[in-house]
């Protein structure tokens, strides 16, 4: 006999285990329902009682149906599950032990009992039972009802609990994310300004190496590269993320879909566009033009090979189709500098002459040395520095020497520039011959070495001479 799991009226309760069982949040088994909404345990708890005490009245009693016992043991029954399940259960209690009373045996009626007094004593005991019952079961269904009241507000506040709990977690991960979205926001501005300075320069090559670090910052790929044009072909000029397993093409002649769509056409292609997908044929995810917007000459192209799922969307497209043309328009604007610094005839910073006119001077002053008649000498100064040596170090070499060139040399002797070195000058001396070329290579090697900067002044340099032309006509050739 244990307690139920359903209230009387309604919806099931859980009791005894299972209601420590769904206060624990644990799934509750149901209780076996009869007819109508009324227990099958409780009928067959009420049943079983009945039949119990029955047979043994008949077999082991006087078959009285225990009328003169006081209390009646039916009472046992009737009060037990009233006041375990409800009124209606008590009810049925209290029926079924009123029919084993009145089956078996009824007693009768005395002599000094009128007709209602028999019938009050033959109805003494169920309508008690009934009245029992429907007290009992009553004050039972109220605590069933306050127990499943404050079960429901156990319930709505743990769920009000994991409600709050869940939202918290979630503004917790939404701050979390925040935090690390302003923090990458914050390095991506900083990336992006050391990149776009590295852009920003005058050296193709180091242009080149700026752009790819502003397409990593700016589109996050895992894959890129950069393509320029040689000879007709794209060749492989920079790649990033690229793996040995890779297969992707170094280079693409004329005749390749993709270069007669980028470079020919000058359009971005995109994997996203099943006509683009065919051309890129597994080479990568997107690809544009290196494209100067002034001029709309093409020199390269910026692939990406690849890079997360959710970056590549419409606006990923069209920043990458901006920063093709912002990288290809500082590229073009190095590659003029360039050109104009290697045809430049005297550099700006050490004012010495161009490398490249070396030659033709040197060439027209021994034409004119043989002709008139004077001698004409040359002097190297070179400068070995350490592999460490920082380019505001070598500019402080150039300038050094500049300056000693204005301090040291008479108006009419030339310095330039060394081919393929800047740590290495030649200087033409008409009017000298070799001794007085050895004496103001010397006197222009002391005014250099005073002029380096102090951590610069312990450099081992020295000076080679040459005589271009003599006097006797005979001529040197170029160390």
């Amino acid at each position: 006999m244990s307690e139920p799991d359903t209230s009387a009226s309604a919806a099931a309760v859980p009791s005894g285990d299972a209601a420590a069982t769904a206060a624990a949040g644990a799934p509750v088994r149901r209780g076996v329902r009869g007819v109508r909404g009324v227990r099958g345990n409780a009928l067959a708890e009420i049943t079983a009682f009945v039949a119990l005490f029955v047979a043994v009245d008949l077999l082991w009693l006087d078959g009285s149906g225990y009328w003169d016992w006081s209390p009646h043991p039916f009472w046992i029954i009737v009060v037990f599950v009233a006041t375990q399940y409800g009124s209606r259960e008590g009810l049925i209690a209290a029926a079924v032990s009123s029919l084993a009373l009145f089956a078996g045996y009824i007693p009768a009626q005395a002599l000094s009992q009128d007709f209602y007094a028999y019938l009050f004593t033959l109805a003494r005991l169920p309508l008690l039972w009934a009245v029992s019952a429907v007290l009992l079961g009553e004050l039972r269904m109220r605590h069933i009802r306050e127990r499943d009241q404050l079960r429901s507000q156990v319930e709505q506040a743990r769920e009000r609990a994991g409600t709050i709990a869940a939202a918290y977690e979630s503004l917790n991960e939404t701050k979390s994310q925040l935090e690390v979205r302003v923090a990458g926001q914050l390095r991506t501005v900083v990336s992006m300004y050391k990149a776009a300075r590295a852009v920003e320069t005058m050296e193709p090559a180091h242009v080149l190496t700026g752009a790819i670090e502003n397409v990593k910052v700016v589109i996050n790929p895992q894959k890129c590269s950069i393509y320029l044009l040689s000879s007709g072909e794209l060749e492989a000029a920079i790649q990033s993320g690229w793996h040995r397993r890779d297969r992707y093409k170094r280079l693409f002649r004329d005749d390749h879909p993709l270069y007669k769509e980028v470079i020919g056409r000058a359009r971005v292609v995109c994997v996203a566009d099943p006509d683009d997908e065919a051309v890129l044929a597994g080479q990568g995810l997107i690809a544009g033009p290196l494209l100067n917007p002034d001029t709309g000459e093409v020199r390269g192209m910026i692939k990406i090979e690849d890079m997360g799922f959710l970056d590549l969307n419409l606006s990923t497209v069209e920043i990458f189709r901006v920063l093709c043309e912002w990288v290809g328009a500082f590229y073009a604007n190095a590659q003029r500098y360039r050109r104009g610094q290697l045809e430049r005839a005297v550099d700006s910073e050490t004012q010495l002459y161009a490398e490249a006119f070396y030659p033709r001077i040197e060439q027209l002053l021994r034409a004119i040395a043989r002709r008139a008649g004077f001698a004409l000498s040359a002097a190297t100064i070179v400068v070995e520095p350490p592999a460490s040596l920082e380019s505001t170090q070598r500019a402080a070499i150039a300038g050094a020497l500049g300056a000693a060139v204005e301090a040291s040399l008479r108006d009419t002797d030339l310095a330039f520039e060394r081919a393929g070195s800047d740590c290495a000058f030649d200087v033409m001396l008409p009017l000298a011959g070799r001794e007085q070329a050895q004496m103001v290579a010397e006197r222009l090697l002391g005014e250099f070495t005073a002029r380096l900067p102090r951590e610069l002044g312990e450099l081992p340099a020295h000076v080679d001479t040459r005589v271009v032309h003599a006097l006797e006509s005979t001529e040197g050739a170029r160390g």
